[in-house]
């Protein structure tokens, strides 16, 4: 019942103050931290399982509509999460408060809750992609039990520490002298910055998403991508990662826990294909067996997004059946 009354707060809500009426395709959810939303584009009445996404930085949920349409159309019913700072709601995109990333993981989690609680008995799998990756990859280590299955798209491992210290101590420099929720011009130039250089010359700032120059275009369009993140997400996105991929984490994830890797091979995020096969022999390494990986080939960052991204949506709810089905008899 709190998620039905806190919907129907917020709607009065705004009424009251003048904004827009809330957009039918989200619903507000009351988390441990504060309220959230969730995009929720199709409803399905009895889906065959539950698919809840975690989007990666400087995108929105409502990027997700294709593959939620797609999966409606197999019975699926998919959530998507917006984070903090991000999506139609945020009042300040890419600003994260202190204990940003573990919030958001939190919600995740509020957001399973909820489709627990309005699923009953359906199986649920969990799917981020890029930093959303990154907190899939802390659900798990935290909240495995809530869920079925993982897929963890566009994902690396572990960063050098060096570059995680410097990245912290430039974070650090940055919110003394001109405060945590100022962009960070240079924090995301180093991030970022080297992604497109192995597809020069560049038509964009951001061809290392994808080879589709008009799904590029849509993202360079769309005026809730693409922003400068601010020094405070950077500072607790550096603190998180140079957490999660640690042996004592790592190795609190269920060792039967069906887990997928899926990248493009020309993913610069992951190095090319080198940081999930880096990721996939950590999780070997804690014991976890029921591991599998798909590359695709020419693909770059966003594959769901990519030239053919026909195939990849199919190869998602394949994968997800596929996975599912190693827990029927647990």
């Amino acid at each position: 019942m709190i998620y039905i009354s806190w919907i129907i707060y917020i709607n009065v809500l705004s009424l009251i103050s003048g904004v827009n009426k809330m957009n039918a395709d989200y619903f507000s959810i009351k988390g441990k931290d504060g309220a959230f939303f969730v995009y929720m584009p199709h409803h399905v009445e009895d889906p065959e399982y539950i698919i809840v996404i975690s989007p990666g930085l400087a995108e929105h949920a409502a990027r997700y509509n294709r593959l939620s349409s797609f999966l409606k159309n197999h019975n699926v019913q998919l959530y998507c999460i917006d984070h903090i700072g991000q999506g139609i709601y945020a009042t300040n995109l890419g600003v994260w408060p202190v204990n940003g990333f573990e919030i958001c993981v939190n919600n995740m989690k509020s957001l399973i809750d909820y489709a627990h609680e309005n699923h009953k008995n359906k199986k649920i799998v969990l799917f981020g992609h890029s930093m959303g990756s990154f907190m899939s990859l802390s659900y798990i280590e935290q909240f495995a039990s809530n869920i079925d299955a993982c897929i963890l798209s566009g994902t690396n491992d572990q960063q050098h520490p060096l570059v995680l210290k410097g990245g912290k101590f430039i974070a650090m420099l940055q919110e003394l002298f001109i405060g945590r929720n100022k962009n960070s011009k240079i924090l995301n130039s180093l991030s970022f910055g080297q992604f497109n250089k192995q597809f020069a010359p560049n038509r964009t700032e951001f061809d290392w998403l994808s080879r589709d120059e008009k799904e590029v275009d849509k993202y360079i369009q769309d005026p809730l991508c693409g922003y400068v993140p601010s020094v405070g997400l950077f500072k607790e996105l550096f603190k998180a990662l140079s957490t999660i991929y640690k042996d004592e984490m790592v190795i609190k994830i269920p060792k039967d826990l069906p887990i997928h890797l899926m990248s493009g091979a020309n993913d610069p995020v992951g190095g090319n294909s080198k940081g999930p096969l880096s990721l996939l022999a950590r999780l070997e390494k804690s014991k976890v067996s029921n591991i599998t990986m798909q590359i695709f080939d020419d693909m770059r960052h966003e594959c769901l997004n990519e030239i053919g991204n026909d195939v990849v949506m199919k190869h998602v709810h394949d994968t997800c059946k596929n996975l599912l089905s190693l827990t029927d008899n647990t």
